[in-house]
């Protein structure tokens, strides 16, 4: 749904309005300090979202770019190695119910 913004041309208000499907039509628009139909529509930049990169996209990028990673993935891991371990001795021997 594009909001568009208008500048009125008899009070020189300046306004945003919905135009399309779910709002306006762009011949129904009007001034909504002053009620005028004779508008000029500004153009409005936009702002893009910003798209997050995917774990596989990333990489591929900092392969590409020479980036170095530190070792990262080898202390992955291995802190997911010790958490493993931490978590099998806090289980304790399963047997012994």
């Amino acid at each position: 749904m594009p909001i568009h913004e208008f500048d009125c041309l008899k009070c020189g208000h300046r306004f945003e309005e919905l135009v399309g499907s779910h709002g306006t039509a762009a011949t129904e628009v009007k001034c909504p300090e002053c009620g005028a139909t004779e508008l000029k529509r500004r153009i409005s930049p936009y702002a893009p979202v910003p798209r997050q990169l995917t774990p596989n996209q990333r990489r591929r990028l900092e392969d590409k770019r020479g980036t170095d990673r530190g070792g990262a993935k080898q202390r992955f891991k291995q802190q997911r190695a010790a958490e493993r371990r931490a978590a099998s001795r806090r289980a304790g021997p399963r047997g012994n119910r």
